[in-house]
């Protein structure tokens, strides 16, 4: 048994220093089948081939590449650069050798799935759920997390439990509601992105996150009714026994934006949604969503959503999910979603 450990041990040394020689990035492939059944239309269809490309190029400054094969409503197969960032752990420390703990402020550059709330920056294979809530959809980006490019600081407050201010400028992507009329929010121009992250961990298998985000579209325009503001409020509590684990996630959204330049009206929505794992082959969730009216347009939607997952090996799993309710059309969704590679341990 100790000549194993040590030849694993000296096969692993090798490899990492090999990848470190070579420059060679981590790179992973998550696939996403999914298949689905209404009244409308029965389809099945690969739905996204996810490559990452990860590296640290420093000590401290990791880079980060996710582009994604995916499929448009039209059947067109589309190879699109999803996120294209680097994190600095310590700015400071970086350009001016400054590693005091007290004055550490972190950064991301590049195009990334914006901060706002916790559901927006994950991607689908971190999903407790085959799709986003309705309201959620709406709010963020519809169908694809809303994404742009620029810049992001943070700063860990000096604080006995976890809390994390974030501020952003970015420009909004032209192509992010391409043929999605009305079908979201449209945040325009230049963005800015503000949000307060707190972490509390309430014993050795309860902890709670609090988030307050707020994003302002078309930040640098005159008049206020030209702007779109979106204030998103998130908590999320997890708690773990043995080897069942249960997760409770709640976000509330609160929009103000105008349509057709017209003055500027305020959209409601939530979601709240209950995930379990009973073990590591089985685990189950529910989820309700509200999306309120636009001012005095529209009507409200409100969206049930049951699901059911059976893992099939530690990077794969195959999920049943429905969806009903109110001005929302009934919906079956099955998806075979699995991971090759480092990032594959987002599935686990």
């Amino acid at each position: 048994m100790n000549i194993l450990l040590k030849s694993l041990a000296v096969f692993l040394l090798t490899t990492s220093v090999y990848s470190q020689v070579t420059n060679i990035p981590n790179i992973s492939v998550i696939g996403n089948f999914l298949g689905s059944s209404s009244d409308e239309s029965k389809t099945f269809e690969v739905k996204e081939i996810e490559f990452s490309f990860q590296h640290y190029l420093y000590p401290g400054i990791n880079a980060n590449v996710f582009t994604a094969l995916h499929k448009e409503e039209s059947g067109e197969r589309v190879f699109e650069l999803e996120e294209a960032y680097v994190d600095f752990t310590n700015l400071t420390e970086v350009f001016f050798g400054n590693n005091d703990e007290r004055f550490q402020i972190g950064s991301t550059v590049g195009k990334k799935f914006l901060n706002v709330g916790k559901i927006n920056a994950l991607h689908p294979e971190q999903w407790n759920f085959v799709d986003r809530s309705t309201p959620t959809q709406y709010m963020l980006g519809g169908e694809e997390n809303l994404s742009a490019e620029g810049a992001q600081a943070s700063y860990l407050l000096p604080l006995p439990f976890f809390s994390q201010i974030e501020a952003g400028y970015w420009t909004a992507n032209a192509d992010t509601h391409e043929g999605e009329e009305h079908s979201s929010v449209e945040y325009t121009n230049r963005l800015f992105t503000a949000r307060l992250w707190n972490g509390f961990e309430l014993s050795e298998t309860d902890e709670i996150e609090i988030s307050i985000s707020n994003l302002v579209g078309n930040a640098t325009a005159t008049s206020t009714d030209d702007k779109q503001d979106l204030l998103v409020y998130n908590i999320n509590y997890l708690k773990e026994l043995n080897n069942d684990k249960l997760t409770v996630t709640g976000e509330v959204y609160s929009a103000e934006y105008g349509e057709d330049g017209e003055a500027r009206e305020t959209q409601d929505g939530f979601f709240l949604s209950g995930h379990y794992s009973f073990n590591n082959q089985y685990e189950a969730g529910i989820r309700y969503g509200f999306l309120g009216k636009h001012g005095d347009e529209g009507d409200n939607t409100r969206q049930y959503s049951y699901l059911v997952t059976k893992r099939l090996t530690e990077t794969s799993k195959f999920r049943i999910q429905v969806n009903t309710g109110d001005n929302i059309e009934d919906t079956v969704l099955a998806q075979f979603i699995f991971g090759m590679g480092p990032h594959s341990h987002v599935l686990q």
